[in-house]
């Protein structure tokens, strides 16, 4: 596993995606903007992350959302729920189309069974999105906004999407509403990245330019 931290998880199970493609049921597509998993429900399905992206969030008792964390492929989410009967804390949905193994507690127990270290990794794995949880919100606390926008658009390079068709498919509100800014605020950075050659805009879509570019404000 990876001891860096980034604005997403990605990639902490890989060595395990077999074993989970071997037991869990046929993987689901999951289409953009569907829900996973909802705040305050109770669910019986945990989720392997084959490809795509997921938002995790809480809605506050004023109706904004909080985001939580961003999960890639080779992730699983649903965790918090586990326990019989418990409600999930968080809301959990597709920023774009996904490809999931569905799995239940049950399975996960069998897979933890015939597999000991499955059950330490993932021990390791719940502690590294602890501490992924604990930056993505100094992330979105910073005071930079720019810091949140290239951080954020830097998610969607490696996902099957972007390199297909080379365009990230988020309106300026989606992409406001994920890091916790104004549509204004975007419109007004989006134009200075568009000014300086960083990205291209379209009809509900933007495409980056400069990938170095962005990297270098995600670091400021």
């Amino acid at each position: 596993m990876s001891s860096s931290i980034h604005f997403f998880v990605e990639g902490s199970l890989r060595k395990y995606r077999e074993l989970f493609e071997s037991v869990c049921p046929a993987p689901m597509i999951i289409p953009k903007g569907q829900t996973l998993c909802t705040q305050c429900c109770t669910h019986g399905w945990l989720y392997y992350i084959l490809d795509g992206l997921a938002k995790v969030y809480i809605t506050t008792s004023d109706g904004n959302e909080q985001i939580i964390d961003f999960m890639k492929q080779d992730t699983f989410i649903g965790m918090d729920c586990i326990g019989e009967g418990n409600r999930s804390v968080v809301s959990i949905v597709s920023m774009m189309d996904m490809r999931v193994l569905p799995f239940t507690p049950e399975i996960l127990k069998r897979m933890i069974q015939q597999n000991p270290t499955l059950g330490f990794d993932l021990v390791v794995y719940y502690g590294e999105v602890l501490r992924q949880v604990s930056f993505l919100v100094g992330s979105l606390g910073h005071s930079n906004l720019m810091v949140r926008l290239a951080s954020f658009l830097l998610l969607f390079v490696d996902t099957p999407e972007y390199r297909n068709t080379g365009k990230i498919f988020l309106t300026q509100q989606e992409v406001a509403s994920s890091i916790n800014v104004s549509r204004a605020q975007i419109a007004k950075m989006y134009g200075q990245l568009r000014k300086e050659g960083t990205i291209v805009t379209g009809n509900h879509h933007v495409t980056i330019l400069n990938e170095q570019k962005l990297q270098e404000y995600s670091r400021l």
